[in-house]
């Protein structure tokens, strides 16, 4: 079995070198195209627009003429995974007017935990505001037909606070409020306080002191605007408050603001939500410009229509069928991966003049037309029916059920099923018609983190089920039917080999020691791989050999403990035994020199490359690789899963020649000394450095930052946080330092 995982080339580096003497060039092993034509089928035989595109959780959108024909285009940012999707719009006004074109997101700068459009130098073109290093990153949009570009502004927005200028401070977990706010034509900013439940006013004076909107120049205005305040412990609103009592307790970190004039009286109003909960409240403005006054809440968009979305539903305003009438999108924009709604997480509202308000019109916006199995998706290619082509099956995380609040927290239910796609197609053009979304009605076991593997495990000629458990165990459903077509699972045997090979066990049948039995090779959340031997021709015998099989990690150490290793081991057509590994981060890792290496250490080689530039393929984070030559072309395809529960397809293709001048990608680190440390410690800097040090927790809180310039080394003092990892990130002329440290 194989599970692994506009047209960019993509290309896997070279194995394949010449001697000098005979000047040939050195070639990548593998090449890939990014496409969406493979055409995938609905369960009521609907044919996806872009099945491809790669599923959505958490997302906000943003009009944008990407292809300058003077039509609006969407772009999508999702959050669980940092993911930019965009979409061309054909001018339809008759259906879904959009075309997923993945080619456009080249185009854009990083973008991580959130990103605002807003236009601050009045040319007409969306500028970026984005989160980065405890604060905004801003980067301004220079597109001239035909091409589309951004040039970073600042790093770290600044405002003037108590007369002193410092970052304007942005919580990773906050969506802003970007927008005029006074009306004086230039851009100002909402945001909460650093300690929550209070709204502070940053006013842009660009106007008063240049007369144009063209810069950035924010001072702290107004510490309570609108007049109201959040609750400690819930998402109760206060108006009428004078914010006076900061020192007591605060409330959770995490809010979505979005400003716009909903009563029709000339002033802003403010649409809020908040942290695990799934309700927004409009809060209507009766004060003046001048002095913003929050006279009344009322649910939003309607009593009767209420937005309900687990955790914290952020707005967009975009004109989704060319009408040009805005309607209303909503999704949840919490960052915890647990938390939010999945399937069913973008909702779409539209204006009706018979009810004189927004009314419901979809709650699967966009996902209705993509592959989308909920949260944490993997792939697996197998031909399950013996037709001789290769069928889909797509486990998950799970997808969401069901939100309580227990002790006064959010929990958040998801359960975990296998999606099965059946190739209908032909040896050479692969169609995929989804038969059920629960294989093996596995769903009524109420698990969660179900990573499935396919193969002959009892040796009785019938394709079993195994699957990787959240606990690290595995878990055996035996198939008791010879007949494909309707497969019967027996009772689950729960950890049948009694081994634990760590969290979140992902597992792979293949003859990785080529003795014509299936071997089980198992991922896990620490990286690694662990190679369970298969020892007998009639029973199951799978014996742990090691659990760290060829050295494997696929862990990024200076970010994270875990790497959430999931391995695709496959055939090359040399038959040559390779090793594609998804990662937490989202990239694909390569291994070769396994064949007589079961004991060694495999070699990495270079990751994923796009357009001839050393970049690595991210498709979101957990990603989860799925290989086969689906069109029987010589080349294998590959199939990426991701967090937000979608897949991405790469169709193999002819290996380009690797390029001499291609440069390299160093790994960049800064050295810290003592570490571990009780609380003070020292970071040496690189030479000429100026720009910005944050750090941060093991959530992506930033808990200390600054600037720095031409200093050689710096101290630190992290007594007043508790023990625990944290993460240094230094920038500075769009160049990244990273380094860890360990607070004893």
């Amino acid at each position: 079995m194989a599970r692994c995982c506009s047209k960019g080339l993509l290309l896997l580096l070279a194995a394949f070198a010449f001697p000098a003497f005979a000047q040939a060039q050195v070639f990548h092993d593998f090449g890939f195209v990014r496409t969406n034509h493979t055409a995938v089928y609905s369960n009521e035989e609907q044919l996806l627009l872009f099945p491809w595109a790669g599923g959505l959780n958490s997302i906000r959108c943003q009009a944008i003429d990407l292809n300058h024909d003077h039509l609006d285009d969407l772009l999508v940012f999702d959050k669980h995974g940092n993911r930019l999707i965009p979409f061309l719009n054909n001018g339809s006004t008759d259906h879904l007017p959009f075309e997923f074109a993945p080619e456009y997101s080249r185009f854009f700068p990083p973008i991580h935990d959130w990103v605002i459009f807003a236009d601050y130098d009045g040319d007409d073109q969306p500028d970026i505001f984005t989160y980065g290093l405890g604060g905004i990153s801003v980067y301004h949009n220079i597109s001239d037909d035909p091409n589309t570009a951004f040039e970073l502004v600042t790093e770290q927005l600044q405002s003037e606070y108590y007369g002193s200028s410092t970052n304007l401070y942005a919580s990773p977990d906050d969506y802003l409020a970007v927008t005029d706010i006074d009306g004086d034509g230039d851009l100002d900013i909402l945001n909460f306080w650093i300690l929550g439940k209070y709204v502070h006013l940053h006013k842009n004076y660009s106007m008063e002191e240049y007369g144009d909107c063209g810069h950035l120049i924010f001072r702290l205005e107004d510490e309570c605007w609108g007049h109201f305040e959040e609750g400690d412990d819930d998402n109760a609103i206060q108006l009428g408050s004078d914010c006076g009592r900061k020192s007591e307790p605060s409330r959770h970190v995490g809010s979505s603001l979005h400003v716009e004039d909903f009563t029709g009286n000339g002033l802003p109003d403010l649409v809020l939500g908040d942290m695990d909960f799934p309700n927004l409240i409009l809060l209507e403005n009766g004060g003046t410009m001048e002095d913003a006054q929050m006279t009344a809440q009322l649910p939003f968009p309607s009593p009767e229509d209420p937005i309900q979305l687990y955790s914290m539903p952020v707005l967009s305003f975009v004109d989704i069928d060319n009408n040009g009438f805005m309607e209303i999108l909503a999704s949840p924009a919490a960052p915890n991966l647990d938390k939010s709604q999945d399937l069913n997480s973008v909702w779409a509202y539209r204006y009706s003049t018979e009810n004189n308000r927004y009314v419901k019109i979809q709650e699967d916006f966009l996902q209705d037309q993509m592959i989308d199995v909920g949260s944490g998706a993997i792939p697996v290619l197998y031909d399950w029916d013996g037709d001789g082509r290769t069928d889909l099956f797509v486990g998950n995380y799970g997808s969401y059920d069901s939100s309580v609040y227990e002790n006064g927290f959010l929990t958040s239910h998801f359960t975990s099923s296998i999606a099965y796609f059946h190739n209908t197609g032909t040896n050479e053009v692969p169609v995929f018609q989804l038969e059920t979304s629960d294989f093996g009605n596995l769903r009524q076991w109420g698990k969660v983190a179900l990573a499935p593997a396919l193969g002959d495990v009892d040796r009785d000629g019938i394709t079993d089920l195994v699957c990787g458990e959240k606990d690290g165990t595995l878990t055996l459903f035996r198939n008791l039917s010879a007949d494909p077509a309707v497969p019967f699972f027996a009772p689950p045997v729960e950890n049948f080999t009694g081994v634990d090979v760590g969290d979140y066990a992902v597992p792979q049948l293949f003859d990785l020691n080529r003795d014509g039995k299936n071997d089980l090779l198992v991922g896990n959340r620490r990286g690694r791989i662990a190679y369970l031997q298969n020892h007998t021709e009639q029973q199951m015998d799978f014996r742990l050999v090691t659990d760290t099989l060829g050295s494997v990690d696929v862990r990024n150490a200076e970010i994270s403990y875990f790497g959430y290793c999931v391995p695709c081991f496959f055939r090359h057509p040399s038959q040559e035994t390779v090793l594609f590994c998804g990662t937490e981060q989202g990239h694909i890792v390569y291994y070769d020199q396994i064949d007589g290496n079961l004991g060694g250490t495999f070699r990495q080689r270079e990751a994923f490359l796009i357009d001839n530039t050393r970049e690595t393929i991210r498709e979101g984070i957990r990603c989860a690789p799925a290989v086969a030559d689906l069109n029987q072309d010589g080349y294998v395809d590959l199939i990426a899963g991701n967090w937000a529960g979608g897949l991405s397809f790469f169709e193999g293709a002819t290996p380009l020649p690797v390029s001499a001048e291609q440069p390299l990608c160093n790994k960049r680190t800064a050295s810290v000394f003592p570490n571990p440390t009780t609380g003070l410690c020292t970071v040496k800097l690189p030479e000429n450095t100026c720009g910005w040090l944050c750090i941060t927790d093991t959530f992506g809180r930033a808990v200390l930052s600054r600037a720095i310039c031409n200093e050689q080394q710096i101290s630190l003092n992290l007594s007043p946080l508790p023990s625990g990892i944290y993460v240094g990130q230094i920038r500075s002329n769009g160049q990244w330092w990273f380094f860890k440290i360990i607070r004893k």
